[in-house]
């Protein structure tokens, strides 16, 4: 059975409405998923790529208020999940490009995330979070300890992991809000990886053997990421979240003899708004293939027995099923 069909569209806003029903009741409680049959082998050669959770508490218990309720949270995210986990061999390694909190950064917001994404950890699967721009590091911490130990640059949770065919390391471009800012919008739109964290990453990607992937929560664009980094083949491609749309583009490294055009994907939401749905990255000695699983596009949000606009439809058929490839040139 193909991906595809494991999750229908109507099967999926059937979640989001299931929980919609229940409203806020136990939203910090454990997440159940259940899986059929034997426990599977998970697959070292695939990587799955989630973004954008936006998990959080409703409205009325909001310290930081944010402008609406997002009832459809996160039940449309855990649909994804079972989904990831239904396939017969689900992938070793989930990297979350970032946005785990739904807007603030509340302490709650990552009780929640963190039991959303346990059914992943709990069947073996190794989950790695980068840091996005409504991310706040200490507050992420209180749930998902250890990036403070663990990173390659203080004071960034930057992680570099290992798979059978290449490696991949997430940036951390999260500048975080002043506190006496905190609770605004425009105070969430900075973006940036700092000096010591481009010195590191260039350092590492001038001495890297293997075929090595950039993903960050933000795109390329305004982070100082110099053209050499993206001339060198070392590195086959460029992974993203922060926009909440499937995109595919370029990087230009260098305008000389030996330049190239380096490409960059954007993942979309897990099951917030707009684009929804994950990719799976499946790695070869040769080169790597995204699969989108484009599942759902929705804005606003949708609704029980409304009508659904056609065009939201045709964004999913735009991407559904598609694939990007990427070329190991080492």
């Amino acid at each position: 059975m193909s991906t595809k069909e494991m999750i229908t569209r109507r099967g999926f806003l059937g979640g989001t409405m299931a929980f919609a029903a229940v409203g806020t009741r136990g939203q910090t409680e454990k997440t159940q998923v259940e899986v059929s049959g034997a426990s599977r082998t998970l697959d070292s050669e695939a990587i799955g790529f989630i973004s954008d959770l936006h998990v959080g508490l409703p409205l009325a218990r909001q310290k930081y208020k944010t402008m609406r309720d997002y009832p459809h949270q996160p039940a449309a995210t855990q649909a994804l999940i079972r989904e990831i986990l239904a396939l017969p061999r689900p992938p070793a390694n989930v990297l979350c490009l970032g946005d785990i909190s739904l807007a603030f950064a509340e302490t709650e917001d990552y009780a929640i995330a963190a039991e959303t994404l346990k059914p992943l950890t709990d069947a073996g699967i190794r989950v790695t979070c980068a840091m996005g721009n409504h991310d706040i590091r200490p507050e992420f911490l209180k749930y998902f300890p250890g990036y403070d130990k663990t990173t390659k640059v203080p004071g960034r949770f930057v992680s570099v992991v290992n798979t059978t065919h290449a490696d991949f390391i997430l940036l951390d471009s999260l500048v975080e809000p002043e506190p006496s800012k905190r609770g605004n919008y425009g105070a969430c739109t900075k973006k940036g990886l700092g000096k010591e964290q481009l010195d590191w990453l260039i350092s590492t990607i001038n001495a890297a053997t293997r075929p090595t992937f950039l993903c960050s929560h933000h795109s390329a664009s305004g982070l100082g990421i110099p053209m050499s980094i993206f001339k060198n083949r070392i590195v086959p491609g460029y992974l993203h979240g922060h926009t909440h749309q499937w995109t595919t583009g370029y990087l230009r490294g260098d305008f000389d003899e030996n330049a190239r055009m380096l490409r960059e994907v954007g993942i979309p939401t897990l099951g917030f708004e707009w684009d929804v749905g994950w990719g799976l990255l499946r790695t070869t000695a040769k080169g790597a293939t995204l699969h989108c699983n484009a599942r759902d596009f929705y804005y606003p949000l949708p609704k029980p027995k409304a009508e659904r606009p056609a065009e939201w439809d045709m964004h999913i058929r735009d991407w559904s099923d598609r694939t990007i490839g990427f070329s190991f040139d080492v």
